[in-house]
């Protein structure tokens, strides 16, 4: 199992954005809104072809980009990200190709689109979709850096998936369920390596608290798409013996 990864300072909410094509009930604005069903949601005059120009107003680096709540439900012919210095994509100076994943999956779990890749500081990113199933929707996404410390940390893992629905029964007998959607819930914790990795998950911390949310890609490796979630951190506890310990607690976004 590969080490964890916090994707914590969204660098898309202090971005300026142009979309190519949005309906205007449900503009690409909506990417900033922390509610991942706050979606956008394209208008295009060729359905399915749409891309989005990310101006950081300055060289940004960047290394790592998360895609959920989007509706392709198959593969796109064209799901890049690019990088350039200006806002002129004939030619863009780099380019990383994402990987579509099905959401949910064959067993009903939620999934994302997760890249991580080499450092690449440019002031304007586009993601560029062709060719994908007439209009669609994005929910959220992440643009920036992320935090990874060196050891593993699966020494302690739990996981739950509370379903909140709600029964109830008539006068006559008969059951009524009121659907809410399922959500999973979290206990994990590692061991920073060095007490400078301990200091870097304190600024995670300190940034986002529990009242705003992040993705953590729990296992970035072996299941990208499914593991990486969005969600908020419940708890925070640490200690040190030998090592540091840091232990919270994680529940993921409805």
């Amino acid at each position: 199992m590969s080490n964890i990864q916090f994707m914590w300072n969204n660098l898309l909410d202090q971005a300026t954005l142009t979309a190519s094509s949005e309906d205007s009930d449900f503009p690409a604005s909506n990417l900033q809104n922390p509610f991942r069903t706050k979606v956008w949601t394209t208008a295009g005059t060729t359905p399915g072809t749409a891309n989005l120009v990310i101006d950081h107003g300055a060289a940004t680096a960047v290394t790592a980009v998360v895609l959920i709540n989007y509706s392709w439900s198959v593969a796109p012919g064209t799901l890049n990200l690019e990088f350039n210095a200006t806002d002129a994509w004939g030619a863009p100076s780099a380019t990383e190709s994402l990987t579509w994943a099905d959401t949910p999956d064959t067993y009903g779990n939620p999934c994302a689109i997760i890249k991580t890749f080499a450092s690449k500081s440019y002031r304007y990113n586009r993601l560029n979709v062709v060719n994908a199933a007439g209009d669609w929707d994005l929910g959220r996404m992440y643009i920036g850096t992320y935090f990874e410390p060196t050891r593993d940390y699966n020494y302690q893992y739990a996981e739950e998936i509370p379903d909140p629905a709600m029964m109830s029964s008539s006068v006559g007998g008969q059951d009524h369920a009121d659907e809410i959607e399922k959500y999973r819930q979290r206990k994990f914790g590692f061991k920073p390596t060095t007490y400078s990795q301990y200091r870097l998950f304190q600024q995670v911390y300190n940034t986002v608290g529990i009242t705003k949310d992040l993705f953590i890609a729990f296992d970035p490796t072996n299941y990208a798409n499914e593991l990486t979630m969005y969600g908020k951190l419940t708890e925070f506890r640490h200690s040190k013996d030998v090592v540091w310990s840091i232990d919270m607690g994680f529940k993921e976004s409805r």
